[in-house]
């Protein structure tokens, strides 16, 4: 089964999203649509394929589309799409409120439709090693920090970058939040570029989760405690190390090295797979609306703690 796929939005990620769909078997890109006229016609150049400005001239000619533009026109993007029936892949996060994206997945249910989100870390393999062994977390500690790059400061870095780790730790946690706690700062933006949150959940579990854009240096690492057994996955480097200790002090360790792969091309293959009806979606819109709901409450407790 051919697949005919449009392509909105051609920045940073709508760029990556193109390499990969323009090298699948059994699919075609149907166009790509940016507000960016030059953008859009190099990328058109590039791959021989239709531009348009606008995204509503490629509705109704397609199987599915993958949507990469600013958070904010998610909504709008995604409706209007899912209206004409086409299955939609949305880029992280899955809309800039929660009330937006429920429409959306009550609007794709009703449609019959596949409704995917891009939280591409599930789909990294040192990650999905530790997620096969982990059972019953008690603590979870995430960092993802960054140097200062200039994208998505329409955003906060809840939204930008904890996002992905938010989606992790419910995924791990698998239980409804208790309490959240948390505190950040604005420091090259006028959004919030670093934040720290302490979740706890209702089985007992708590997470910690640190996030920076403007940090000296790149990590992105996700450690697990449960029991006597200990999990530490760096996302960059396709590495976990496990470690257990036994009733007598005595410590085994493992380390799992070159657990690297093409997440980008993984999630994009699977909403392929969804499409034709061989699989079902890892991350859902139901799973991009949690994260979501989360990524809320970590900002409003920020806001509730600099009103005090």
């Amino acid at each position: 089964m051919s697949l005919r796929i449009a392509l909105i939005g051609a920045g940073h990620m709508g760029r990556i999203h193109l390499q990969k769909l323009a090298a699948m078997d059994g699919v075609t890109v149907s166009g790509i649509a940016d507000t960016d006229r030059v953008r859009a016609a190099e990328l058109s150049e590039q791959y021989a394929l239709p531009f348009v400005d606008d995204y509503h001239a490629l509705l109704g000619n397609s199987d599915g589309v993958v949507v990469s533009t600013p958070t904010e026109a998610h909504y709008e993007i995604g409706r209007a799409f899912l209206a004409g029936g086409a299955h939609l892949f949305m880029e992280k996060p899955i809309t800039s409120e929660t009330s937006q994206a429920r429409e959306l997945i009550q609007l794709a249910k009703e449609k019959g439709l596949v409704f995917q989100v891009g939280h591409l870390e599930r789909f990294n393999p040192a990650f999905t090693k530790a997620a096969a062994l982990v059972k019953a977390p008690l603590y979870i500690e995430t960092r993802r920090v960054s140097p200062f790059t200039g994208r998505s400061t329409d955003i906060t870095v809840i939204l930008d970058l904890m996002i992905h780790d938010i989606d992790l730790v419910l995924s791990l946690a698998r239980s409804p939040v208790k309490e959240v706690k948390a505190q950040g700062m604005a420091f090259v933006s006028e959004k919030l570029d670093m934040v720290n949150a302490r979740l706890e959940f209702e089985n007992g579990c708590v997470a910690n989760l640190t996030a920076s854009r403007v940090a000296s240096e790149r990590e992105r690492t996700v450690a697990v405690f449960e029991g006597r057994r200990y999990f530490c996955a760096d996302l960059m480097e396709g590495r976990l190390t496990t470690a257990s200790t036994d009733e007598k002090g005595g410590m085994e360790t493992v380390v799992y090295e070159g657990l690297k792969g093409d997440a980008v091309n993984l999630e994009l293959m699977e909403f392929m797979a969804a499409i034709r009806g061989e699989a079902k979606p890892s991350v859902t819109g139901e799973d991009g609306l949690n994260a979501l709901v989360l990524a809320d409450l970590i900002d409003q407790h920020i806001d509730k703690r600099r009103s005090i």
